[in-house]
């Protein structure tokens, strides 16, 4: 046992100089009377010395090492308590009188009586006496803490020399081990504040579980959309069967009939339509699918789900990546999917025309054509398979509240998050392979936490299990700033080694031109924009002077091919004049169709790169990607945003013209006045299709004059991408963001409440709400109020600050309370959480300075 005692005089001289020491006996065999060891406290004369430094308050502390006690003793050693007993303690002389003896003050007193106060439990004093006599032990940083518990938050380990207020697991009295050699050394258990995975209970309002689905995918309409197409399958299945067992479905009129319009342009519309719906439902489960795999139990799943594309970027090629990802039923849908695109030009020359019975009194008779039309079913059978799989598939949580439609529902689930180390610098990288090198093991999670200390605060977002949280520390003129959790940086000022800069400090390598601009779309590049233009003029051209010089088309030309139609309804030269051009205006719909679709994806980020930045309505609450075709065109053309109004309103128009009338532009017939058999078109499709190719060239010159506006520094394609963006952004701290419980109330702190005052509670006003913005935030959009050019704040100060500028910054911190639409955001440099410069997405207007753009 070990015992520490003060060498000092033992002389008082004044009250206020009085202090006292412990000193221990040990009770022996002898002493049957109390077989407890006494502690007693002794009053001393000399005061330690008060103006030691705490790395000395231990210089007149020496330790003296006692033997064990022997098993063999009569007596068990017990750790010694605290006495309090008057007799112990030794007092001076009042000069006002003599008090009693205290052989007179004493009295027989129980166990409790041990205690300073009886029924009180000194312990806490004790520790608290304890922690301000090793107080040096803090200051040096030599001081352990272990597990705290809930009586004393934060235990010092500190030898107790036997007062017993350090509770610990003592080995048995028949412990065997020699006492010469030393004991083992403990591990300490150290419990760290990490991010824990839980599951609430369902049933309380503020826990909703986690399986939100568009309704394009709910059960219900995914059911009615399979219906649908088995309808379909059994239409086409009917006539082909009844097409081979009754010559023909019915007789042969003339060239653009009604007759020939159920044919020809019928079946690829109907075609159009099944394929648009299609195209809907795999946006929806494109926005849906990284979700799905954040929130899976799988590890591969979830390291893959930040790399899955969130919006659907083009139809033209097949995509593989969810295969990759682990989710194979999602990955057939898509591949079908694609498949799809062929039943358009199979459908447009499904139908042909054979003549039944004999010359004299024979007719041209409508036939399916076999092999094209079960080849159609069969992919319409996959299709419906393919639903059928999904449907089971999407039974599965997506750790989702509501629809991440919009950027500002990704901010809503980086709040809390704890994944945003591994994301440093990431701003700036130039390729997805980058991406995938940094973030490559991690495997992050979408769904419900608490922490290891807080267990009873459950919040939502996506973070990585076992992680720290978020820490935060004085940084730089009092400022509160983020922690840097990389290894060996303790605070915000300290030399980041590897970028070889200190907080504060301007970054060069984010504000060169080439770093900001360094990624567009190769189709919105100078070289292949002004390609696009001048190739689809010259085709028109050409296509338009071949058609009507000599009327060549429209009095028909050679099929150069065999005409003649077998028993099975096919026709080399019908088959050829109808596939080929349906295939040819597919790809022009799908090429428009992906310029609609990346310009829909980039107009939130073409509206936070304007000087000046924009309301949140306008940039981060744009969901175009979601929207269907109809309504992107009205939301966008009351945004004024006519780039993407123009655009979205000629892909539609092109899906139902283009293929639809590409499949009976051109048809073999015999004319009876020359005995020959030409190839014409058909009139009144051949003029429309050539106004149609008008419209579709002036669509393209759109995105000429706005092109540079979308340049952004990589690609904005999925999570990852987008959350390099936003992992310094100090908006994820910002109220409006903070544990919104639906999606109408985050709008509602992004917008103002009267956003939704206006629109009305009834169908005919939630109806409205989906095609009219607020007006009062797109007054505030356009409103010109001189702020187009900008300074940056450096080191906290604003370049273009007067002297009532903190009187005017105050001013707007108060109008942004009241009237949230009228902040703006930006994308740009701007001062992150660590106090660094980033590049990224953040309030344009802070108090200490105005984002950077770039013009």
């Amino acid at each position: 046992m070990s015992r520490c005692s003060l060498s000092s005089t033992q002389t008082s001289f004044s009250a206020s100089e009085d202090y006292y020491t412990v000193s221990s006996e040990i009770s022996t065999a002898s002493d049957l009377s109390d077989d407890r060891s006494r502690v007693t406290i002794v009053r001393h004369t000399t005061p330690p010395d008060v103006y030691h430094t705490p790395l000395s308050s231990h210089d007149q502390l020496t330790t003296v090492h006692e033997q064990r006690p022997s098993q063999d003793s009569t007596a068990t050693a017990v750790p010694p308590k605290v006495s309090f007993s008057e007799s112990t303690i030794t007092r001076k002389p009042v000069a006002s009188g003599r008090r009693p003896s205290g052989s007179q003050r004493r009295s027989i007193m129980d166990s409790e009586s041990l205690s300073t106060t009886p029924g009180v439990d000194d312990t806490p004093y004790i520790r608290f006496a304890i922690d301000q006599l090793t107080r040096d032990e803090e200051v040096r940083g030599t001081r352990i803490y272990p597990v705290n518990d809930q009586d004393y938050p934060v235990d010092r380990i500190v030898s107790d020399e036997g007062l017993g207020y350090v509770h610990q697991n003592h080995p048995p009295a028949a412990d065997l081990r020699d006492p010469a050699r030393p004991p083992p050394m403990q591990p300490l258990d150290v419990q760290r504040d990490i991010f824990v995975p839980c599951t609430p209970s369902f049933d309380a309002v503020q826990f909703p579980p986690l399986n939100f689905l568009p309704g394009i995918v709910r059960p219900v309409w995914l059911g009615l959309f399979i219906l649908l197409c088995v309808l379909m399958t059994v239409g086409m299945i009917t006539s082909a069967i009844w097409s081979s067992n009754h010559q023909g479905l019915l007789d042969y009129v003339n060239l653009g009939d009604s007759r020939y319009f159920l044919f020809q342009y019928f079946p690829p519309l109907l075609g159009m339509a099944f394929l648009m719906w299609l195209h809907q439902i795999a946006a929806a489960l494109q926005r849906v699918s990284p979700f799905m795999a954040l929130a899976s139990d799988s590890s591969k799943t979830r390291s893959e789900g930040v790399f899955l594309d969130l919006y659907p970027t083009q139809f033209i090629l097949p995509t593989f990546q969810h295969f990759r990802a682990g989710q194979y039923a999602i990955g057939i849908f898509f591949v079908v999917s694609w498949m799809f695109l062929f039943t358009i030009p199979l459908l447009g020359s499904a139908f042909n025309v054979r003549f039944h019975g004999h010359v004299s009194d024979g007719q041209f008779r409508w036939v399916a054509s076999q092999g094209v039309m079960w080849t159609a079913i069969t992919l319409y059978l996959l299709l419906i398979l393919s639903l059928v799989l999904l449907c089971w598939a999407l039974r599965q949580p997506t750790g989702l509240k509501w629809d991440a439609r919009s950027l500002a529902d990704i901010v809503v689930l980086l709040e809390r998050s704890n994944n945003m180390a591994d994301y440093k610098d990431s701003e700036a990288f130039a390729s997805l392979q980058e991406f995938r090198q940094v973030l490559a093991n991690r495997t992050d999670r979408l769904g419900y936490w608490h922490t290891s200390k807080r267990p009873t605060d459950i919040f939502y977002g996506l973070g990585e299990p076992g992680g720290a949280p978020r820490k935060y520390v004085i940084g730089p003129k009092g400022k509160i700033m983020e922690k840097d959790s990389s290894p060996g940086l303790s605070t915000p000022t300290e030399v980041h080694v590897e970028a070889g800069r200190h907080a504060g400090d301007i970054r060069m390598d984010i504000r060169e031109e080439e770093v900001r601009r360094a990624y567009l779309p190769w189709f919105l590049k100078d070289t292949f924009v002004v390609a696009w233009i001048v190739i689809a003029v010259i085709l028109l051209l050409v296509f338009l002077a071949v058609s009507f010089a000599n009327k060549a088309v429209v009095n028909g030309f050679k099929p150069l091919i065999s005409v003649s139609t077998n028993s099975g309804g096919f026709s080399s030269s019908n088959f050829l004049y109808s596939f080929l051009p349906v295939v040819i205006a597919m790809i022009l719909y799908l090429a428009i169709q992906t310029l609609d679709l990346t310009l829909r994806r980039l107009y939130p980020f073409a509206t936070l790169s304007n000087p000046g930045g924009s309301p949140a309505e306008f940039s981060l609450l744009l969901d175009y990607p979601a929207r269907l075709p109809i309504n992107v065109t009205i939301v966008a053309f009351l945004n004024k945003h006519y780039c993407v109004a123009g655009l979205s309103l000629a892909s539609f128009i092109s899906a139902f013209t283009l293929p639809v009338l590409a499949s009976g532009i051109f048809w073999t017939q015999f004319y009876r006045d020359t005995g020959s058999i030409r190839v014409a078109a058909h009139p009144a499709a051949y003029y429309s299709l050539c106004a149609f190719l008008c419209l579709y060239g002036l669509a393209l010159v759109l995105i000429f004059p706005q092109r540079y506006s979308f340049a952004l520094p990589h690609e904005s394609r999925n999570l990852a991408q987008v959350i390099s963006w936003l992992y310094q952004s100090r908006i994820v701290n910002d109220s409006a963001f903070s544990r919104p419980e639906t999606k109408a109330e985050l709008c509602t702190r992004l917008c103002g409440p009267r956003v939704y005052s206006e629109q009305g509670q009834n169908f005919v006003g939630s109806l409205r709400s989906l095609f009219t913005p607020s007006k009062q935030a797109l007054h505030a959009q356009y409103r010109q109020d001189g702020e187009s050019t900008v300074g940056f704040a450096v080191n906290g100060e604003s370049s273009s600050q007067q002297p009532s500028g903190s009187k005017e910054n105050g001013e707007k911190r108060r109008v942004s309370v009241v009237d949230p639409g009228s902040v703006r955001y930006g994308f740009g440099i701007h001062y992150g959480r660590d106090g660094n410069e980033h590049l990224g997405i953040d309030r344009v207007q802070r108090g200490e300075g105005r984002m950077m753009h770039f013009d």
